[in-house]
């Protein structure tokens, strides 16, 4: 018996050693030769930080952590912001628009259009100092949507009955089991309305657009990056290193021919495993969404 329990802890210590240790000591081993890297590159003086919005938009914590933490770091000479989404949640993508144009007070913020910076994805970038793309690039899609499932001629059919008990006539809008009445969708298109005129007032004020010309393009519609930059709703075309070359224009130190700024990406160590892990804890919240006002292209 007491030989068995012997190999019993030596094999969970075995357990214990593979599953926590190795990894931690692999963390340690990374983040010292980041580090490393980072003390080589103090004296860059031609140093940008890349930070990414991809996907869609649902929670703004991890991109202004990073805006602000760039923002502060006296090596990085200015940041640009790499917007590869169709839109997303309307609280979020305001919450990038706000931070973006606050910080770069600070230091110069340039926004790079990937594939798709659509409705909210765009609504994040106005904020920035500058705003490159490429002619094929997708934006625009200047609108709020909203979509609420209803299931009542389902529950009628198998016999599923919601009791509702509520404080207020509104207090159970988008109820999915019965039919909206027409004070409740006048409600939420007047919400609706609210929601998209801060979007419109966001153009005018960031792009200097006359507000009747930003009202004939705010239906909705997608924009290819050649009508965007016809409408000077971006300011010309270009890629990362193109945008990381403004950021020294802006700062008044204009890179020469030959020189080549250096982009960091502090957000990317350990990226892939960050998503899987906050795609397994949003799982239940987002099951349980009734519905949202969204920025998005879908």
């Amino acid at each position: 018996m007491r030989e068995y329990l012997l190999w019993l802890a030596k094999v969970v210590t075995m357990v214990a050693i593979i599953l926590f240790f190795v990894p931690l000591m692999l963390v340690f081993l990374l983040t010292a030769v980041s580090a490393g890297g980072a003390d080589s590159l103090e004296t860059n003086r031609k140093l940008v930080a890349v930070l990414r919005v991809d996907g869609m938009i649902t929670d703004s914590k991890p991109v202004i952590e990073s805006l602000y933490k760039q923002a502060q770091d006296d090596k990085v000479k200015g940041i640009v912001l790499r917007i590869d989404s169709p839109g997303g949640a309307v609280g979020p993508s305001q919450e990038i628009y706000n931070a973006v144009r606050k910080l770069k007070a600070k230091k110069p913020i340039v926004a790079s259009l990937g594939t798709v910076a659509a409705s909210g994805g765009f609504y994040a970038a106005l904020g920035a100092s500058k705003i490159y793309c490429q002619p094929g690039t997708i934006t625009g899609s200047v609108g709020v949507i909203m979509q609420i499932p209803n299931v009542r001629k389902l529950s009628d059919m198998v016999g599923v009955e919601m009791v509702t008990v509520k404080s207020g006539a509104l207090k159970d809008v988008g109820n999915a089991f019965r039919e909206m009445a027409p004070e409740e969708r006048e409600f939420l298109q007047n919400t609706i309305g609210v929601v998209h005129e801060e979007f419109v007032q966001a153009i005018v004020e960031s792009r200097g657009i006359d507000r009747d010309q930003v009202v004939q393009i705010a239906d909705g519609r997608v924009l290819v990056g050649s009508q965007a930059l016809k409408l000077n709703l971006v300011d010309g075309y270009g890629d990362i290193y193109d945008a990381a070359r403004e950021v020294f224009e802006l700062r008044g130190e204009p890179l020469g021919p030959d020189e080549m700024p250096k982009l960091i990406h502090p957000d990317e160590k350990f990226e892939s495993l960050r998503k899987i892990l906050e795609s397994a804890l949003n799982l239940p919240a987002i099951s349980l969404r009734r519905f949202v006002f969204d920025y998005s292209m879908y």
